[in-house]
């Protein structure tokens, strides 16, 4: 005669099982919580770095355009400088010739074109022409965004061009205005070509 052993089984209890979902609740939790922190650090770095580069790009333009003017004009809050031509259509550059009469180096027997800047909403745009590349209209072209301020100092426009650009914040935590109104950034450029200072 055989005897049947009654088979055991193994499993985990209820304790056991409450205390697992737990503690995976909890790293569960903490990935996802590590997971949106590095989305925000992420964010926040980009638009840093996203706004660095558009204020540094303001500055090197206006500071180059500024350099090679001969004159600066500001009318509305836009700034107005007039260059030389330097280059011809084909971007080939022209020879420069010395002018007794004016005792000035000229290009392309002094003609010249305007370039201007200005603040077009949230964006700064610096508009080019027309020129002998773009002889029928205007070429704007936008250079920076989140612009909410541009100021240019007009008391002395004959050797210097003085301006400040106020930036918006890129990246905000919480909806609302942040700790900060806006990053400024300075340009005071002297005018190398003026007739002032020649």
């Amino acid at each position: 005669m055989k005897i049947f052993r009654k088979k055991t089984r193994a499993a985990f209890t209820l304790v056991e099982m409450m205390l697992s979902v737990g503690c995976g609740s909890l790293i569960l939790a903490a990935v996802l919580t590590a997971g949106v922190c590095l989305q925000r650090s992420f964010a926040a770095v980009e638009g840093y770095s996203m706004a660095e580069g558009d204020q540094l790009r303001v500055l090197d333009y206006i500071a180059m355009d500024c350099r090679r003017a001969l004159s600066a004009s500001v009318a509305n809050n836009i700034l107005t400088l007039t260059v030389p031509t330097y280059y011809q259509s084909g971007g080939t550059p022209y020879a420069p010739t010395f002018n007794a009469g004016s005792n000035a180096i000229q290009y392309n027997g002094g003609a010249t074109y305007t370039i201007q800047y200005a603040k077009s909403g949230s964006l700064f745009v610096r508009t080019v022409g027309p020129t002998a590349t773009w002889p029928t209209g205007n070429a704007a072209t936008s250079i920076a965004t989140n612009v909410s301020s541009f100021t240019v100092a007009p008391q002395d426009l004959t050797s210097t061009v003085s301006c400040n650009i106020t930036f918006s914040p890129r990246f905000v935590f919480l909806p609302g205005p942040g700790p900060i109104a806006g990053t400024t950034v300075y340009c005071n450029t002297f005018l190398r070509n003026a007739g002032a200072r020649q």
